[in-house]
């Protein structure tokens, strides 16, 4: 485990040293700032409103540097000889690949879901809102298959340009033509969990009765991109630490 630790403390160094930090940290306020207008009066549909539709901001911008940071860490180490000099070392190779996603994810997240609890307060909205928490679960799901999308890609690529391009001309794409009325896109899984939890929670409230959801519809929202992160992500992890060439 101590190899583990240390490489986790070498990878929180090389990919998230003060400048890229900072810049992550920049990026999150300016999408929760983006759309938001502390101006007028603010009522119950108003609030929930701009936590709904600021979201969309917010999944651009965490998709864009998710995708980045990972096809960074897997795909760049590859290219520029950090992988084959770690594996110089005496480490495992599950080691090397856990720690990166160990490093990056748990970070990422946070930075942004505190990012966003901002609308909290410019909407006046408890903390302890749970429409809140369901979207910060859509940008958990939305993190998860960025992160495996960009990873797969990544260990076929081995190039940090082209994982980049790729990954994110996906992720975007599929956004882009699915709208918010797929699954498979930001948006339309936060559509399904904000209609089905808000109508339970908020009955009353307008932003909640323009849109019904079924449980089976927040529950598939769920599923698919757990789904395919897990399939994306174990399939990276079996190639690289069983049959990847590192040059």
């Amino acid at each position: 485990m101590a190899s583990f630790f240390s490489l986790l403390r070498w990878e929180l160094e090389e990919y998230l040293s003060f400048p890229v930090l900072a810049f992550l940290i920049v990026s999150a306020i300016a999408a929760v700032l983006f759309q938001t207008n502390s101006g007028g009066h603010i009522t119950s549909e108003r609030s929930y409103i701009s936590l709904f539709h600021t979201s969309g901001t917010v999944f651009l911008f965490l998709t864009f540097c998710a995708g980045v940071f990972f096809s960074r860490s897997f795909a760049g180490a590859v290219g520029k000889g950090e992988t084959k000099l770690m594996l110089s070392y005496p480490v495992k190779r599950w080691q090397l690949f856990l720690s990166k996603f160990t490093a990056l994810f748990p970070i990422i997240f946070v930075i942004y879901g505190a990012a966003y609890a901002l609308l909290l307060y410019f909407n006046s909205i408890s903390v302890f809102e749970p429409m809140f928490f369901v979207t910060l679960l859509a940008f958990l799901l939305q993190l998860m298959l960025t992160c495996g999308v960009s990873v797969a890609v990544a260990m076929v690529t081995k190039s940090e340009i082209i994982s980049i391009l790729a990954s994110l001309l996906f992720l975007l794409g599929i956004d882009s033509v699915g709208g918010a009325g797929t699954y498979l896109s930001a948006q339309g899984r936060l559509k399904f969990l904000f209609s089905y939890f808000g109508d339970l929670i908020h009955p009353d409230v307008p932003p909640f009765t323009e849109f019904s959801a079924t449980a089976g519809d927040a529950a598939t929202a769920v599923v698919v991109p757990v789904v395919i992160f897990l399939v994306l992500f174990v399939a990276a992890f079996v190639y690289f630490t069983r049959f990847m060439e590192v040059d």
